[in-house]
């Protein structure tokens, strides 16, 4: 069986704007199949020259007093939605002054997955909060989810597939991480679990070079058979763009993990401009595991 690792709350940012509820719902999910407290958490960052506290002057003290108590009714409501949605999850609420990116690091200091959402493919910005998504990657110590929001008026969306975990393999430690993660995620789901490689194209016409890739995704899932001895493993050795193909990959995927830090791959995949492919090109969500989590 999984293990439910420190004890540490599954973290998920949410905006006033109700945009970050696709990934509100993932995060209670997640907290409740690993039998963790969901943390729900809002930033607020006060207007320039906004005084936070201001005795003599009542109409900014009265507006000061105002806008934490719209934080905290979003808070509030997110609260109620996620109690309903999952009778005795264990669920809490942190209201936050700051700037958004460093509100959340901060916060994936004491968490064992940090949950913020993401627009669909076209939109430039991340949604929660504050569109701060792809400043995280690399750069948490926890896992990261980033959870899709679905594109107005459209049937598809973030709701998570039916299908297998899928996860992403390119022969680094980083890659080890994520392949422990997603063996785990597998049987916290009931799903099976994918194994893809990633090659160029040129490389996949020399000899060996795709057993190699065989070898390396072997490598990376050693001993998680004996851990994990219910999930139904495969793996898949591919060529051309790395998102291009994970993202087909992930076709109907329960989640898609990678590593941050790869050979020259996933980690500046992900904070390059292929990273924004996969951020946002992908239909399931996108976990990103820390090599030194």
């Amino acid at each position: 069986m999984p293990e439910n690792g420190t004890g540490r709350p599954v973290v998920v940012g949410v905006t006033r704007s109700g945009s970050s509820r696709p990934a509100l719902v993932w995060a209670a999910k997640e907290a409740r199949l690993r039998h963790l407290p969901l943390e729900i958490l809002h930033s607020q960052e006060w207007p320039p020259g906004m005084l936070r506290r201001a005795a003599s002057d009542r109409p900014a003290e009265l507006w000061a007093t105002q806008f934490r108590a719209a934080g905290q009714a979003v808070l509030d409501e997110a609260l109620r939605e996620e109690s309903a949605r999952f009778p005795g999850l264990r669920a809490g609420t942190r209201l936050a002054e700051g700037r958004p990116a460093q509100v959340l690091r901060e916060a994936a200091d004491h968490a064992s997955m940090l949950v913020v959402g993401t627009r669909p493919a076209g939109f430039d910005q991340l949604l929660s909060p504050g569109g701060v998504g792809p400043a995280l990657v690399g750069h948490l110590p926890c896992p990261l989810a980033l959870v899709r929001h679905p594109e107005a008026g459209a049937g598809a969306g973030v709701q998570e597939g039916t299908g297998p975990v899928v996860v992403g393999i390119d022969g680094s430690p980083g890659a080890a991480r994520a392949a422990r993660f997603a063996f785990e995620e597998a049987a916290l789901r009931g799903a099976d679990l994918l194994a893809v490689e990633v090659l160029p194209r040129s490389d996949t016409a020399v000899e060996g070079v795709v057993e190699e890739g065989s070898a390396e995704i072997s490598e990376a899932l050693a001993g998680q058979g004996e851990r994990f001895p219910e999930v139904k493993v495969r793996h898949e050795v591919l060529s051309g763009r790395p998102a291009i193909v994970l993202t087909r990959a992930a076709t109907g995927a329960q989640c898609l993990v990678v590593g941050s830090r790869g050979r020259g791959g996933f980690r500046g995949m992900l904070l390059g401009s292929t990273g924004r492919t996969l951020v946002h090109s992908a239909r399931c969500p996108l976990v990103v595991v820390p090599a030194d989590e």
